[in-house]
């Protein structure tokens, strides 16, 4: 816009002006959004509402935490049940073993009398009498012990089984606690 009077300088000096003047008025809004910006930061970022993001997250954790024990709480409580009900199954199959065929349990007890008779030192006197029976018997008292302690070993593979199941069940709730 030329205004009547205006040298050529001043003409050429006014639209600079007018860029300084938009450029300081571009400045001034910019610093009213980074001063805005600033004071919400400041506001998030204050001791109490970290404290309280740090309270919330906490309770979270624990609460995930506490889950986590319960599921595994809950999972060695059912295999120990399944093992506990596994193992009365067996005693009472044992049981009615024993009462369908007595002379078995019987034969059992014998044979665990003759293997403790067989523990125990020879006189004289019995090695001159009973010297070859002694040796037929033992031979068959060694079979029976021999038997009696595969069924033994077999129990035991069963109960140290069930075991190694309970022990990973606890490692696992452990590891996810």
């Amino acid at each position: 816009m030329t205004i009547p009077g205006q040298t050529s300088r001043q003409r050429e000096a006014q639209p600079a002006q007018e860029r300084v003047e938009r450029s300081e008025r571009e400045i001034e809004a910019t610093r009213a959004v980074i001063t805005e910006d600033l004071r919400a930061l400041g506001e998030k970022f204050t001791p109490e509402h970290v404290k309280s993001e740090a309270k919330g997250i906490a309770k979270a954790a624990v609460g995930a935490a506490q889950e986590a024990v319960s599921d595994s709480v809950n999972r060695v409580e059912d295999r120990l049940r399944r093992v506990s009900t596994q193992t009365r199954e067996a005693a009472h199959q044992q049981v009615e073993r024993a009462k369908r065929s007595p002379f078995a349990l019987a034969g059992v007890g014998l044979l665990a009398g003759l293997g403790i008779g067989l523990l125990l030192p020879v006189t004289e006197t019995e090695d001159r009498a009973l010297a070859r029976p002694s040796r037929a018997i033992r031979e068959q008292a060694r079979g029976a012990l021999a038997a009696g302690r595969d069924t033994a070993q077999r129990l035991r593979s069963g109960v140290e089984d069930a075991a190694r199941e309970v022990k990973e069940v606890l490692q696992e709730g452990t590891r996810t606690t």
